[in-house]
């Protein structure tokens, strides 16, 4: 519901704030008043496109705020938390133009994208009339409306849920084919790279003994030439170290025999002795077996060379290697199981396919029916709106694929459009082309008093009395009556049968400022300022006694509905 709306500098509005309440709000005032400008201010905080010549006079920005109760408003939680706006039951919007051509948005204090903002806005207020936010004129909402009318919520819920777990099996299958697909044309690649790999027989650390052994063998000469001199050094040359030592141990054990504080120092050196023997075993061992291997070194330097492009292939290390053919093992066997999954999901996908489309056509059966009342109450409501004769039909085809099967969706599998023809003898036109405002409002009229229901919580009615006067004006204010009940109104009205109605009437008139501008002033009347403006409705700026009177019982007779 929209509590307040405020307006600084657009076009002959200078400062203006309204407070409006629930219920019938009605704005009377002479043509060119600016009636149409508040009409306008809302737009805009709708999402509107904005002009920079709607600023007033030489001022650089216009403004429009409004606050909503946004408590019971649908489908607003999931935009704010797309758009990133903190939620709260009040609903602030924030409009500024600019005459250098920027526009500023905010909602409850964030910035937002006009995109956000028409999203929020068409959830919030219908503007029926000739303004871009008509649920009418937009095919994509008849199908809320009839649903509304034909209380559909519950087969709607079975619809979605419906929808919604064929189209997961859809999209898990849609996966699974690409899969397969994918196995099919990648399974002789990944096979080959897992045998590749596998036939290598690569050994974690096994690289680097593989070098170690190349430098072996490439020095063989040296390394043998090498170890045979040191063996000769220690052991089997003349004057070899151990046979020194061997003379120092004896010489040891003897002085020993005479001081046994020198054992110690004999068991060392011949322990050390020991030692030096075994090297010298060792180094002699080494010196015969180590020789060049021409074979042996073109074989391990091939082993690297393979190595090397494994490494390219698939991994800067052996254990990269390996983990790689782990990976490819994996997806193989995954490969293998998804072919075994292809049957089973394909039934379940079929299964849940035929009942979406079971559910489809019990509602789109169910939408027949109901078009075919709505077509009956509206073609009532509006002869009882001075539209009689008119012929009003709401098409409900069901939307199929190239098979011939129902197309279903979250909404199920029709098209729902509304069409008209306001005059006898005319074909049936959609209400997006209907050019008179005043003929839209009443249809909207007509809509929302069947329906008695609707998303949209106020309803705005612009040009609702054009054509009209008389006694079908009152009728015409009983229905907005009517539909107050369950709905915000705001109405423009020209008419005081319909003025009377009204739960909260603002005049809306043009006066002069301080500085001697003509502006636009909206004042709420109560009690006898209402009567007076009733009266002069009725029959201009001279007011006689009888248009009092005739204001008093237009009154009284619309306060007892």
């Amino acid at each position: 519901m929209l509590l307040e709306l405020s307006i600084k500098e657009l076009a002959i509005i200078d400062d203006l704030t309204v407070s409006l309440g629930p219920g019938l709000n009605v704005f009377t005032g002479e043509t060119g008043a600016g009636k149409s400008i508040i009409i306008d201010a809302i737009d805009l905080v709708l999402g509107d496109r904005a002009s920079n010549e709607a600023i007033r006079g030489s001022r650089d920005e216009a403004r429009v705020e409004a606050m909503f109760d946004a408590s019971r408003v649908e489908g607003l939680e999931g935009v704010f938390e797309e758009a990133g706006i903190p939620s709260s039951e009040n609903l602030i919007i924030k409009r500024t133009i600019q005459r250098a051509g920027r526009n500023r948005v905010s909602i409850n204090g964030s910035i937002a994208t006009l995109m956000t903002l028409t999203e929020v806005g068409r959830r919030l207020i219908d503007i029926c009339g000739q303004s871009e936010h008509q649920s009418l004129t937009r095919p994509e909402e008849h199908v809320e409306l009839l649903d509304a009318f034909g209380g559909f919520s519950k087969e709607r819920q079975a619809m979605a849920r419906a929808h919604s777990r064929f189209n997961g099996f859809r999209r898990e299958l849609e996966k699974l084919l690409s899969d397969v697909k994918r196995s099919g044309e990648e399974r002789e690649l990944l096979s080959f790279q897992s045998k590749e790999i596998g036939a290598a027989a690569l050994s974690p650390g096994e690289e680097e003994g593989l070098k170690a052994e190349v430098e072996r063998l490439k020095n063989a000469d040296r390394l043998g030439g090498l170890s045979a001199g040191v063996e000769e050094a220690l052991y089997s040359g003349e004057g070899s170290v151990t046979e020194r030592l061997g003379e120092f141990v004896k010489g040891l054990r003897e002085g020993a025999a005479m001081d046994p504080s020198l054992e110690k120092a004999a068991a060392a050196v011949e322990k050390n002795l020991f030692e030096l023997e075994e090297v010298a075993s060792a180094l002699r061992d080494y010196s015969a077996a180590i020789e060049g291997d021409p074979t042996r070194l073109e074989e391990v330097e091939a082993r690297i060379d393979a190595i090397i492009k494994l490494k390219r292939k698939y991994g800067a290390t052996i254990d990269d290697i390996l983990k790689k053919k782990e990976e490819i093992d994996r997806l193989l066997s995954g490969m293998e199981g998804s072919e075994g999954k292809l049957v089973g999901l394909k039934e379940q996908e079929s299964a849940a396919r035929d009942e979406a489309r079971r559910v489809a056509l019990a509602l789109g059966e169910a939408r027949v029916e109901a078009a075919a009342r709505l077509k009956q109450a509206i073609e009532k409501d509006l002869g009882g709106l001075g539209m009689g004769g008119t012929v009003f039909e709401a098409s409900v085809e069901a939307e199929k694929d190239p098979d011939g099967n129902p197309r279903t969706g979250e909404k199920g599998a029709d098209r729902v459009s509304f069409h008209i023809s306001s005059n006898p003898g005319e074909d049936l036109k959609p209400l997006a082309r209907i050019a008179s405002g005043g003929e839209l409002s009443r249809i909207m009229l007509a809509m929302k008093r069947v329906t008695a229901v609707g998303r949209v919580p106020t309803l705005i009615f612009d040009e609702v009395d054009t054509g009209i006067g008389g006694g079908m004006a009152e009728v015409v204010g009983r229905k907005l009556k009517e539909v107050s009940k369950t709905h915000q109104v705001l109405c423009v009205t020209h008419l005081p049968q319909i003025a009377a109605f009204a739960d909260n009437h603002y005049a809306v008139a043009k006066v002069e400022n301080e500085e001697g501008r003509t502006v636009t002033r909206v004042k709420e009347l109560r009690g006898e300022e209402r009567v007076g403006a009733i009266a002069t409705m009725l029959g201009g700026e001279k007011v006689t006694d009888t248009m009092v009177k005739h204001a008093t019982e237009l009154l009284q007779n619309a306060g007892k509905v």
